[in-house]
Order: C-alpha cells, then sequence, then structure tokens
C-alpha cells in the first residue's frame, strides 16, 4: 500500500513556471492514487493564490478520483521561508513531508524510491536525481568554508539541497528551521547539516528523478556571504580549525579594507549584528560527528592546489 505524502510548495510571484510544475505533479498524484495532498503556502497577504490555484486546476476535474487534495495555505504577508515552512509542516495532513522548489518537474514514479529509501531509521531526507541543479558540497578550504562541485554519482550528500526532498514530518517539527537563515538555500543546508552532525543520511535516490526549469543566473550577494559566515561559526567545534578560520578572516577583512571591497565588509557587519542570536542558536552539548568529518573530500585536493 503506498503511503501517502504531503507537499509543501512556496510559490512565487510569476506564476508560468509554477503551473507547469503543478501540471506535472497533480497528473502524477493522481496516477499514485494514495490520498496525498499539495499544500501551497501563501505569504502575499491575498487570495489571488488560492483563486488561481482554483482557477487553473479546480476539483473534481483536476482530481477525477478524488486520489489526492490541493489546498492553500493563507499566512501572514511577508512571512519569513523558515516561518512559512514551520506552518506548513504543523498543517501537513500526512507522516512524510515533500519539500518543493515552485519549478520542479517531477519525473515519473518519482515518490515511490523516495518513500521507500525513508524506510531506514538512519536516513534524515531522501533526494531525487535532480537534472538541471548544480549541486555543491561543503569543504574546507584555506580556513574558510567553501562550496565545490558535487559529485552527481554520489549516493550520500553534503548538502541539503531546496530544490526538491522527502522527510519526515515529525523529524522536521524536532529540528525545525533556523531563523538566522533567511534564505532557501543556506535554511536547507542547515536543516541537513544539524541531521548528519547526529549521524543521520542525506541519500540521492537514482531511482527518483525531477528536473528544474531554468532560473534566472543568481549574483552573489551580501545575504549569501553573512548566512555562509554564520553557518561557519553556528556549526564550527573544532579548535584548530577555529585558529584557520580567525586568521583568514580577519587576513580577508584587511584586504577588503585596504581595496575598498565594500560587499565583503556589509557582510561581515550583517553577520556580526546576528551574535546574540548566533548564541543562542549554535547546538548545546557534544555532537556525535563533529565539523570536519562532515566536509566534501574533494575539499581537500582543492586546498593543495590552491
Amino acid at each position: 500500500m503506498r503511503q501517502p505524502v504531503t507537499i509543501l510548495v512556496q510559490p512565487p510571484a510569476e506564476r508560468a513556471g509554477l503551473e507547469a510544475s503543478l501540471a506535472a505533479l497533480l497528473g502524477e498524484l493522481e496516477w499514485r492514487a494514495a490520498g496525498d495532498e499539495l499544500l501551497l503556502l501563501d505569504t502575499s497577504g491575498t487570495r489571488e493564490l488560492a483563486d488561481w490555484a482554483a482557477q487553473r486546476f479546480p476539483p473534481p476535474e483536476t482530481f477525477e478520483h478524488a486520489s489526492c487534495e490541493l489546498r492553500t495555505l493563507p499566512l501572514a504577508r511577508g512571512l519569513s521561508p523558515g516561518a512559512a515552512l514551520r506552518a506548513g509542516v504543523s498543517e501537513a495532513t500526512h507522516a512524510q513531508v515533500f519539500l518543493m522548489h515552485p519549478c520542479l518537474r517531477v519525473g515519473a514514479g518519482f515518490l515511490e524510491p523516495l518513500c521507500a529509501a525513508l524506510a531506514d531509521p538512519r536516513v534524515f531526507a531522501a533526494v531525487p536525481c535532480l537534472a538541471g541543479v548544480a549541486a555543491c558540497e561543503p569543504a574546507w578550504v584555506n580556513g574558510e568554508l567553501a562550496l565545490v562541485p558535487g559529485d552527481p554519482a554520489a549516493n550520500e550528500l553534503g548538502f541539503l539541497p531546496c530544490e526538491g526532498a522527502l522527510l519526515r514530518r515529525e523529524d522536521l517539527a524536532a529540528r525545525g528551521f533556523d531563523a538566522l537563515f533567511p534564505c532557501a538555500e543556506w535554511l536547507a543546508r542547515d536543516l541537513g547539516w544539524r541531521a548528519r552532525r547526529d549521524g543521520r543520511a542525506l541519500v540521492r535516490v537514482a531511482a527518483s528523478t525531477a528536473e528544474l526549469a531554468p532560473q534566472p543566473a543568481r549574483v552573489a550577494s551580501a545575504a549569501d556571504e553573512r548566512a555562509r559566515l554564520l553557518f561557519t561559526w553556528k556549526h564550527l567545534d573544532e579548535e584548530p580549525l577555529w585558529r584557520e578560520h580567525l586568521a583568514a578572516l580577519l587576513a580577508r577583512t584587511l584586504r577588503a579594507t585596504e581595496t575598498d571591497a565594500r560587499a565583503e565588509l556589509v557582510a561581515l557587519a550583517l553577520a556580526l549584528e546576528e551574535l546574540p542570536a548566533l548564541a543562542r542558536s549554535r547546538p548545546a552539548g557534544s555532537s556525535r560527528v563533529r565539523f570536519g568529518a562532515l566536509l566534501s573530500r574533494a575539499g581537500e585536493s582543492h586546498q593543495r592546489e590552491a
């Protein structure tokens, strides 16, 4: 018997990519006939999304056999991604939750292999093979956390991708989403990293496929750098690495001051402003797995070449 799943989606203002994505997803859920639900998290502060969904995917025509359900959850206008996800997890009907990018186009039969992988209690999240996504892994390069290209054939991941992942509702409710990370990428990375520190695994499932529609090129921002620094400061737990990091951070700050690299200085200032919140966010006690053990082995050769 197929296990029903709740799919959580935070739609963007632009609906073109969302409509194509939902059409493929709803077709798949209808075929599964497992009683899945699709929950759209609406932070617009209006009824526009609910009206749009009812017009584009009206019951009973969309759900001929009532084998899946589409709902819109109205939330406060401008609510952060983490707070919206917390509300969605609380509202979810089913024990397994799929976090989905609004422009992700799922492949046929994508859910069953993910559900099978999640039957292993060691697995925290099961991730489909994501075409159109340049996966990155964490590495330690010259005293700082770096993002290096991931191995597309790897069975286990260092970072949890924000484009699509199946997790248990109880795990999500217990760990929560850290408000330190307002952007989806670092929110997911922090969530997965905390699970990995406790000995859990993020697995890529070869039999499950999905594709992300082309996205606008993203330019690195001060917010991205702020998140990278806060992630490092939150999870770094080894004194030798701390010494390396502080030396690297001091050298980089001096260079930025000399060259008037204002973006780097702004990012550092933004991160430093969060130190009180960071102190409350750092994990209490010792974790089963240390920071260095969770880094990509690819980073070692990358560092030697630098």
